[in-house]
Order: structure tokens, then C-alpha cells, then sequence
């Protein structure tokens, strides 16, 4: 009896250890599987953290003006967003640096930047365009892994800062001839010029036509940086043409018979077009100014109808007015017909003219028209002289 109680006992306290054991093993499972459900909770947030900022970068690149491309350490391109690959196409999967852009200096500026140099923006010409290149080393581990280069196109500022510096010396140059004509119509009043009444009548009439061409010129400047700048408000209406143009003809009409050319307008009707009369008017008097200064035989025509803008007529699409002021004058070489609209621009044969000029009556006309919302260009004609049109819209 007594040994099948200790034998029950024994069983007993098996059946205690096992259960306690079993007991901690469970508990042992169940921290376990909570630290598993807790890391896989992690890393679940963790790829979605990865993925959010995966889309953040690929958001950025995608809105980006600029061409960004990550280059690997071993000059592999990992990554380009779409202005990079609209500036040097798409690469090709696995594709070098210099096997995509064939640009050897992107590669030296990504090879000095893996070796820890900090350079500078650099700057490179490709296509005609003016690049600015800004290139950043990604480190892991304090080690360079990557170069993250960020490309800008700076073309437009190269020219807005060669057009700044082209319109001081241009300025420079038109002050100095009326000032030195001044200076020595000034020095021959002085020095015995007053003592004829006839000479000095002609001298002061002289000095006040050069004060004129300043004040003009100055007022011209004035004008123009304050169209560029937006400063004008246009009063837009549907505004009927024939009688703006038949003003403008009438006004130039006493020039145009002091050199005995005819000065035409064909008649336009009831056509009408979306402007502020008062700066048409201006344009078109621009126009017909140039036009009469730069025709010695023959004449000037004026005309308007209506065209209708698509792509095969070099027009924007929609309906527009286009309004031409043709002559029978010296004509335009090709590279006039390219930079005639630019600030302080003259051909040649306009800088030999009697009657001198600012430059910049057709810069005006062109910023004025593109206000409108138009276009203005010169062609040659197939005959002599040269035929200036701009559109307006109709509506």
C-alpha cells in the first residue's frame, strides 16, 4: 500500500512538472508569437514607410523642373525622372552614365564626387542649351554609394543676361551719337555760330531735333520695360478696324508723299478684332513708320482679313485677325528676318539712314501684340521690299 502511494506520488509530481513545464513553454510561445506579430508588425510599417517614401521620390522627380538622375558608384544610372530623359532620351536598362548622355564632364563631376570632392555648379553646353549641374554624393555608412546630379536648363537666364548686357552697350551707342552731335552743334554756336542769326536759327533747330531723338528714345525705353513688365493694362473690346486703320493712314500719308511714295489701305469692312485700340493703333503706326523710313520708290499697303490658325500655317489654332503692312523698300536678309523684333536691333542699311531711329519702335509692336495673345513676324517679298503681319484674335 504504502508503495503504491509513493508510486501515486511520484506520478503526481510528473504530471505537476510536466504541467508547469508545458505551462512555460506556452508562455514561452505565446511571448514569442506576440514579438514575431509585433516584429512583422514593424517591418509591414516599414515596407509601407519604404513604399510611401518611394512614391514621395518618385512624385518629386516627377514634378521636378529639373532632370535629377541618381548614378550608382559604379556609374550605372538608376534612376532618371522625365525632364532628364527628355533631355538625354531614355536609358536603357543597366546603361553607363557616359554610354546614355555621352557627356564626359557629367562623368568627371560624378567621379570626383564618389571621391568625396565638393565642386562647384558646372556648366555645359548640349544641344545648344546651356546646362547648370549640381551634383551631391548619397553615403551609407560614411561611404559614398551614389551621386544624385540635378540638372538645370539656364539657356533662357545665358540669354536674359547676354540681352542685359547687349541693351547697356546698345543704349550706350545710341546716346553717344545725338550727344556728340549736340557737343558739336554746341561748340560751333559757341565759337562764332552766334554771331550769324541765320547759322544759329539752323544750329538750334538741329540741337533740338537731337534733343527730340533723346527724349524719344528715353520715352521708348520707358515704354517698353513697362509693356514687358505687364505695367500697361490692355482694355480689351471687340473693337471694329477700319476706322483705327484708316486714322493710322491718314497720319502717315503727309510723310509718305514728302518722298513721293502712295500709302494704300484696303478696305476691311465690318471686320472687328479683340483689342485695345489705343495699343494696336500703336503698333501699327510702328509699322508704317518703318516701312515709309525704309522705302525710297513705290509705296506702303495696308490690309486685314480674317485666317483661321492650325498647324500646317504656322498659326496658333483658333481664329484670328491678321493685319499686314507691306512696303516696296530695301527688303530683309535672313538673319534680319530672325532678330528684326530684338530691343536696339538695325540692318545695315538703317544705320547709314537719314533718318535716324531708336530701335526699338518693333520690340515694342512685338510685346505688344504677344499681350494680345497674337504673334507678329516679317517675310520678304517675292518682289522688292518686305511685308510685316501680326493676328489678333477675333473673340
Amino acid at each position: 500500500m504504502t508503495i503504491g502511494w509513493w508510486i501515486a506520488g511520484v506520478l503526481l509530481l510528473a504530471m505537476i512538472a510536466l504541467s508547469v513545464q508545458y505551462w512555460r513553454l506556452k508562455q514561452k510561445l505565446e511571448r514569442q508569437k506576440a514579438e514575431t506579430d509585433l516584429l512583422q508588425e514593424r517591418l509591414a510599417d516599414a515596407e509601407q514607410e519604404l513604399t510611401d517614401v518611394k512614391a514621395r521620390r518618385k512624385k518629386l522627380l516627377a514634378a521636378s523642373t529639373q532632370a535629377l538622375i541618381i548614378v550608382e558608384n559604379d556609374f550605372t544610372v538608376s534612376s532618371a525622372n522625365k525632364v532628364a530623359r527628355r533631355l538625354f532620351g531614355k536609358p536603357e536598362k543597366g546603361a553607363t552614365l557616359m554610354s546614355w548622355t555621352r557627356q564626359h564632364q557629367l562623368q568627371e563631376v560624378v567621379a570626383y564626387t564618389l571621391d568625396g570632392e565638393k565642386m562647384p555648379p558646372q556648366y555645359l553646353n548640349y544641344n545648344e542649351r546651356a546646362l547648370e549641374v549640381h551634383a551631391r554624393a548619397i553615403k551609407e555608412n560614411k561611404e559614398a554609394v551614389a551621386v544624385a546630379l540635378a540638372i538645370h536648363d539656364v539657356t533662357k537666364l545665358q540669354r536674359l543676361a547676354r540681352a542685359r548686357r547687349d541693351f547697356v552697350v546698345n543704349i550706350s551707342h545710341e546716346l553717344r551719337t545725338p550727344l556728340a552731335s549736340i557737343q558739336l552743334l554746341t561748340d560751333t554756336l559757341l565759337n562764332g555760330g552766334l554771331d550769324n542769326p541765320a547759322m544759329a536759327l539752323d544750329l538750334t533747330n538741329k540741337i533740338a531735333g537731337q534733343v527730340d531723338t533723346l527724349t524719344q528714345m528715353a520715352q521708348e525705353v520707358l515704354d517698353l520695360s513697362l509693356i514687358e513688365s505687364g505695367k500697361v493694362p490692355l482694355k480689351m473690346a471687340n473693337t471694329p478696324l477700319q476706322p483705327i486703320l484708316e486714322a493710322e493712314v491718314d497720319r502717315f500719308t503727309p510723310q509718305a508723299r514728302r518722298k513721293k511714295l502712295t500709302l494704300t489701305l484696303t478696305p476691311v469692312g465690318d471686320l472687328s478684332a479683340l483689342v485695345d485700340d489705343r495699343m494696336i493703333s500703336r503698333v501699327i503706326s510702328n509699322l508704317l513708320h518703318n516701312a515709309i523710313k525704309f522705302t525710297d520708290q513705290g509705296g506702303v499697303t495696308v490690309s486685314a482679313n480674317k485666317i483661321k490658325g492650325n498647324d500646317s500655317n504656322d498659326v496658333p489654332t483658333g481664329r484670328w485677325v491678321k493685319i499686314t503692312v507691306s512696303d516696296t523698300g530695301l527688303g530683309l536678309s535672313p538673319e534680319d528676318l530672325t532678330r528684326i523684333f530684338e530691343r536696339f536691333y538695325k540692318v545695315d542699311k538703317a544705320r547709314n539712314c537719314k533718318e535716324a531711329g531708336t530701335g526699338l519702335g518693333l520690340s515694342i509692336a512685338r510685346h505688344i501684340v504677344e499681350a494680345h495673345g497674337g504673334k507678329i513676324w516679317a517675310e520678304q517679298n517675292n518682289g522688292p521690299g518686305a511685308s510685316f503681319h501680326f493676328i489678333v484674335p477675333t473673340e
